[in-house]
């Protein structure tokens, strides 16, 4: 490790570091967590993992390949712990453990502490479409810790790898995503592989051979759950599936024309045209290319690119910076300054105090962002007429929500959440068709029986409904409305 300055080199990287506070701990707002912490609930109930579906009407009783479990039961034991703040706050500590890792792997070789500190909160911009308290915070950690033994491995510290199996052991109990870690290895192994073909180095052949051996005992760790090897097929099935490609929002192609994308276009720009600076090396260009289009095919894989970039841009762009640095050292503005060192220090504590107290302030507006986003008052109406029906159609994001509210109440049985795999490819168009008002939409509702519609305000449905004669509404507030077949109980 070789650092090209001489101020208090851990006061830039800290300085990064601190400012992404505000950015990567956030307040509870993925659709998700209200059926992966009512899931986490039953599980302590009846201790058992559960093996079918609980929450909708459409696939009751579906075979269920839970594959976050361990997530699950976190999410309800800091629920219990500390309400929603505790959540928050955990998983923030788990991006931040996971940038930490970064910078670990990033002083492996030479670089700028000021161009690590800008790259590591350039980073965490990048990734702040996705960063929030979701099962995919492990697989950004663990792939953080993978990549650094990786960057050990080529260095010839080769020992540490030899824990990938026990990683990808806790991390396959945790979420899907410990399939990342066949995508760092294989990735190791081309470029490894790359190298033999034209150098015809025995000692790559035999590196690569090795990565392979360690991938085989992974291979065999990441079955050690209680889905065994059907936890692959899972990953399988969920990872090409067209229909969730053109349904669900992340699963899509990030849209540069909206401004939380710009950070990951600047950081994909820094990241290419850093190549230029110096010559890259073969296992660094590989990680970016590969990243870099799984976060294209998806911008849910965004943190994906995050961890294996960050490094790279700091490597790639140390090398200009210390060249300006040493021309402006040649001028009144680069010559040294007796009180740098302090002023660097203030600034990081600064940047502590500043980015923690951002922090704890978007903490506090937990419950205003729940109303606002969820139909708490719907909700609360729906519990005070337990009369209104038994199958409900409700809007895809809010599933979850009022799974939580309902489970495990008979009538309140949700149309759709956002487990997407188990619900299916086909229910999922036929969600879409209603919702999209194709010519079928009316005929779906009346085949699925639905007695009330719950679905938010401004909506095509809501003014379908509004001009049928076979719906009414019954209630409605500035989110959500509630509409029942005509003739119906309110």
């Amino acid at each position: 490790m070789t650092r090209l300055t001489r101020e208090p080199w851990w006061a830039l990287p800290f300085i990064g570091m601190a400012a992404m506070l505000p950015i990567i701990v956030r307040r509870v707002g993925d659709p998700d967590y209200w059926w992966h912490v009512r899931t986490g609930q039953w599980m302590v109930q009846h201790h058992a993992i559960v093996r079918a579906d609980l929450y909708t009407y459409t696939v009751a009783g579906q075979a269920w390949t839970d594959h976050e479990y361990l997530s699950q039961l976190l999410f309800y034991a800091l629920s219990r712990i500390g309400g929603l703040v505790a959540v928050s706050v955990f998983f923030g500590a788990v991006v931040w453990a996971g940038f930490a890792a970064v910078f670990v792997r990033l002083r492996q070789r030479a670089y700028s502490p000021l161009i690590a500190g800008a790259a590591l909160l350039l980073g965490a911009a990048a990734g702040f479409p996705v960063w929030g308290p979701r099962p995919q915070m492990f697989d950004f950690l663990f792939s953080a810790v993978e990549l650094f033994w990786l960057e050990r491995f080529f260095a010839g510290r080769t020992r540490t790898i030899w824990f990938l199996p026990v990683l990808v052991l806790v991390w396959a109990n945790l979420h899907g995503g410990f399939i990342f870690s066949f995508f760092w290895l294989g990735i190791a192994v081309l470029a490894l592989a790359i190298r033999w073909a034209v150098d015809r180095d025995g000692g790559h052949l035999q590196a690569a051979r090795t990565l392979i051996a360690i991938g085989g005992l992974t291979v065999v760790a990441g079955m050690l759950t209680p889905n065994g090897p059907f936890l692959y097929l899972y990953v399988w099935k969920t990872q090409f599936s067209s229909v969730m490609s053109a349904f669900v929002r992340e699963w899509q192609s990030p849209d540069f024309h909206m401004s939380n994308m710009l950070p990951f276009a600047f950081m994909l720009l820094a990241a290419v045209t850093g190549f230029a600076w110096r010559r890259p090396q073969l296992h660094d260009v590989l990680l970016v290319v590969g990243a870099g289009a799984l976060a294209l095919h998806a911008w849910r894989f965004i943190p994906i690119f995050v961890v294996a970039a960050t490094p790279v841009v700091a490597w790639q762009w140390s090398e200009p910076w210390i060249r300006l640095r040493r021309w402006l050292a040649t001028t009144d503005i680069g010559r040294p300054r007796e009180w740098a060192g302090e002023a660097l220090l203030m600034l990081a504590a600064l940047a502590l105090l500043g980015g923690a107290g951002v922090a704890a302030y978007t903490l506090r507006g937990q419950t205003a962002a729940t109303e606002a986003n969820y139909p708490v008052a719907a909700a609360d109406w729906l519990a005070a007429h337990p009369s209104l029906g038994r199958r409900m159609f409700n809007e895809y994001s809010w599933g979850g929500y009022l799974a939580y509210r309902f489970y495990p109440d008979p009538s309140r049985r949700v149309f759709i959440y956002g487990e997407a795999e188990l619900v299916g490819d086909n229910l999922l168009v036929q969600y879409a068709d209603i919702n999209n008002l194709r010519p079928d939409w009316s005929s779906l509702l009346d085949q699925y029986r639905v007695d009330y519609v719950v679905f938010p305000v401004g909506t095509p449905l809501v003014s379908a409904l509004d001009e049928s004669s076979a719906w009414h509404r019954v209630y409605a507030d500035s989110l959500a409305v509630i509409f029942v077949r005509t003739g119906g109980t309110a």
